[in-house]
């Protein structure tokens, strides 16, 4: 049988999915950090229902991660590694849209492969499978999302009506999209306007009620939160007018897997559609994902400039958006005959070097907890400290996180620690120092003066200080020793 492209270009994409779920396979072992502490301290097994949904209640994410790791906490799932492991559930999500795509003639072969290459290569892939949040579903429901719109944009294209069938699966897409995140939530209302001004209003009520009834929990739940007293939690946010926008630029690069081939192609392919004044329906698809992308991006540059509220992550409900009209690009008809290959080899190249580099190996908290470890085992009398109260006693949530993963990591060094609040004078030291952790500290090029005012702690005796990734560890000698 003779060997095609086609065939090539199909071994290449599931290669490079394959070597993507390979990669962060091996990564579900790595270091926490606050945010999946954080989820760990809002899902534990032993609390009732009710103190879940309190707990939601004072939340500023919609519930439906936050429930799907409660439930197999319930189940008797509480090893971090298999919790991490539910993220591929969002695999077959994509998967399955792709190939609901294909039957329905929206997308083509060449379209699935970069699809797949670019969705499995990117960081947003590879940095956020291993996480316990939901940032990686929120990438995957994107892309279904996404894709799922063109199914839609396709049969309007064919004059087709919408019937139960694709209304469905965007309706299961869309739910399972807008109620991870409200970034994801304001992206998937961006989606459904552009579909209903696409379709100009004609039998799009069936389409809106679909569309409504997925976003329900999530704006029932930002009501009940926005009425909340809680304290703000997202005030830590301090990105800068201008550096908002080169963050946003970082991550249409990184959700594009920072391939080089495919950006370039789909800026070619459609200046070429552009000059060749192709008709409307040639270039629609890609130009309405695009106009999204503006308003979403355009939107989110203005808040933010009167409340600080982007950071890289949250950026990843556009994800989904920027593959898919990258595929529908660099992976149509009118792209050079190589360049689905082109662009999956880049892909599987770029994975290689990551691998190689074990870029997204994080050590997290991992790294503070074994520098304790190590001061203990040295001297073994160390009493240990900490403040998990640092940020503020109002903050419970923030402190029930970091209170849960120092617990965490502490006993699985072998050690306890004592606590100690703001104000409070460190116990002098003995014959071995006091040592005092603190994790999630974000500021790297604090200095021993400018720290120690933040925590505002009363020490006797010397105090040095190590750093461990974000960890600060203080080591409070006695005054003769």
């Amino acid at each position: 049988m003779k060997w095609s492209i086609e065939r090539t270009e199909w071994l290449l994409a599931v290669l490079a999915l394959g070597l993507g779920l390979l990669t962060v396979i091996g990564l579900l072992g790595r270091g926490l950090w606050l945010d999946e502490f954080w989820t760990l301290a809002s899902t534990r097994p032993e609390q009732s229902w009710g103190q879940f949904w309190m707990i939601m209640a004072n939340e500023v994410h919609p519930p439906l991660h936050y429930l799907l790791i409660q439930i197999f906490e319930k189940l008797g799932v509480t090893d971090v590694g298999a919790l991490r492991a539910l993220n591929i559930l969002g695999v077959p999500l994509v998967l399955g849209a792709a190939w609901y795509a294909y039957r329905q003639k929206a997308l083509d072969r060449g379209q699935i492969c970069v699809l797949l290459a670019l969705y499995a290569s990117s960081p947003m892939f590879l940095s956020t499978f291993p996480d316990l949040r939901a940032y990686f579903l929120v990438f995957s429901s994107g892309i279904a999302v996404a894709v799922l719109a063109r199914v839609l944009l396709q049969m309007e294209l064919r004059e087709q009506r919408w019937e139960w069938q694709p209304l469905l699966f965007w309706g299961l897409s869309l739910a399972i999209f807008v109620n991870l995140h409200y970034f994801s939530t304001f992206m998937g209302g961006l989606m459904t306007l552009a579909l209903i001004l696409v379709k100009r209003g004609r039998g799009v009520v069936p389409f809106l009620c679909v569309s409504a009834a997925a976003a329900v929990p999530a704006v029932l739940l930002f009501i009940i939160q926005s009425l909340s007293s809680g304290p703000d939690i997202i005030d830590w946010i301090q990105t800068g007018r201008i550096d908002a926008i080169f963050v946003m630029i970082d991550e249409i690069w990184s959700a594009g897997a920072r391939n080089l081939v495919a950006f370039g192609l789909s800026v070619y392919v459609l200046l070429l559609l552009l000059e060749r004044r192709l008709s409307w329906k040639d270039v629609r698809d890609p130009l309405v994902l695009i106009a999204v992308l503006i308003g979403f991006f355009g939107f989110l540059v203005l808040a933010n400039a009167v409340r600080p509220l982007i950071i890289d992550r949250y950026l990843i409900a556009a994800g989904g958006c920027i593959i898919t009209a990258l595929a529908l690009l660099a992976g149509g008809p009118q792209a050079p005959r190589w360049s689905v290959i082109a662009v999956c080899v880049f892909a599987l190249l770029s994975q290689g070097r990551a691998i190689y580099k074990d870029t997204y190996d994080k050590t997290g908290w991992r790294a503070g907890a074994q520098t304790v470890a190590g001061l203990l085992e040295d001297c073994q009398s160390s009493r240990i400290f900490t403040e998990p109260t640092r940020k503020s006693e109002a903050d419970y949530m923030m402190t029930h996180a970091v209170r849960y993963g120092l617990e965490y990591y502490a006993s699985r060094n072998g050690f306890s620690f004592e606590e100690l609040q703001k104000g409070d004078t460190v116990p002098a030291a003995g014959k071995c120092p006091n040592i005092i952790w603190f994790e999630h500290v974000l500021d790297a090029d604090a200095g021993r003066e400018d720290f120690l005012a933040e925590i505002e702690l009363e020490f006797t005796g010397r105090v040095e200080m190590l750093r461990a990734e974000r960890s600060m560890i203080l080591i409070n000698r006695g005054a003769e020793s």
